[in-house]
Formats: structure tokens, sequence, C-alpha cells
């Protein structure tokens, strides 16, 4: 299928389905997302959006195991900083890099340049729809985890939770004063 029939595609789906409501919207938009950006591929432009491809195959892999250098870096600022809150609980920030990063703030960024430069409806960048989407992305991604994304941490996962909220665990190669894992939680 050509480019411009996927845009024209998930611009209709867009349209017909802001804010999502449902997780199969959400594979639905990565998976043609992520046939727009193969599409793309040609020499320059295929680290274009790293974020977005490793979402892509994060959806629809049971675990993920293959780390881009992008994730590498996210997923070692999120070790820092839980090792960090481990050693100084009382030293907590307030948007840590792990909450980011389950609000999927850089994912988020590179979603909204996709968009505007693939010319699909920007609507799902918006705050509330984009919370919303990411709601669902979590859902999806529950207890499929990301394997050894960082030489200090074994796995990340997010975990069952209630609606609304979000929870995740990071699991250490190394205990951390005692600590053989950090666990997050946090209301959309």
């Amino acid at each position: 299928m050509a480019r411009e029939e996927i845009i024209e595609k998930l611009n209709k789906f867009l349209l017909k389905n802001n804010p999502f409501t449902e997780e199969c919207q959400v594979v639905y938009l990565m998976v043609e997302i992520r046939k727009i950006l193969d599409q793309r591929r040609d020499g320059d432009q295929q680290n274009t959006f790293p974020l977005i491809r490793f979402y892509c195959d994060w959806v629809v892999h049971t675990e993920k195991t293959k780390i881009t250098n992008e994730m590498r870096v996210i997923m070692d600022e999120i070790f820092r900083d839980a090792k960090s809150q481990i050693e100084n609980p009382a030293m907590t920030r307030v948007m840590p890099p792990v909450i980011q990063f389950a609000y999927m703030k850089d994912l988020h960024k590179e979603i909204e340049q996709f968009l505007r430069e693939s010319n699909v409806n920007i609507a799902l960048a918006d705050k509330d729809s984009w919370l919303q989407c990411v709601q669902l992305l979590v859902k999806v991604l529950e207890n499929q985890p990301i394997k050894n994304p960082t030489d200090d941490v074994i796995s990340f996962s997010f975990a069952s939770t209630a609606k609304n909220c979000v929870r995740g665990i990071i699991m250490f190669s190394k205990p951390i004063n005692g600590c053989d894992f950090f666990q997050f939680a946090n209301v959309y």
C-alpha cells in the first residue's frame, strides 16, 4: 500500500476515533505509523523518530530485547533516578524521569512532530487526547518487559493496576541498599 493511502486511512481513523477508548485503537495507530516510517526509510531517514519506532515494536512483542540507543539513555536516566530515590528517599523530584516516561513525554514530542510532518491530523497530540492514548498504551504494554535495557537494569515493565493509574517495576542487576527492584506508581 502506498504511503499516501496509509496516511489517508490514518487520518480517517483519527477523525473517527479521537479520543481513543480501546487498546486496539492504540495498537492500530502504532502499526500504521510504523508502516509509514518503514516507507520513509531511505538512507538519512533510517534513524528518524527512534522513540516511535521503539514503541511501535514494543507494542507488538511480548518482551522487548532489542534496545535502541535512545531508549538506553532514557532507561539509564530512570535507573539513576530510582537509585537516587532508594539511597535518598527524602530527595524526590516533582516529576522524576520514571514518571515522565510513564506519561510518555518524549514520545509525545516525536508523535506530534511525526503527525505534522506526515500531514496527519494532530488532534491526538492535544493534552486530553494524548493522556487517554497514553493510558491505553500503558495497558497494552503491561507485562511486556523491556529486557536488559542497561547494564544496571534486568527489566523494566508496566504492571496491571486500576484505571487511570500507572504502575511499574524496575528490576536491578545488583541490589541497591538491599533493594532488588524499584516500584513506581502514579495517577493520571
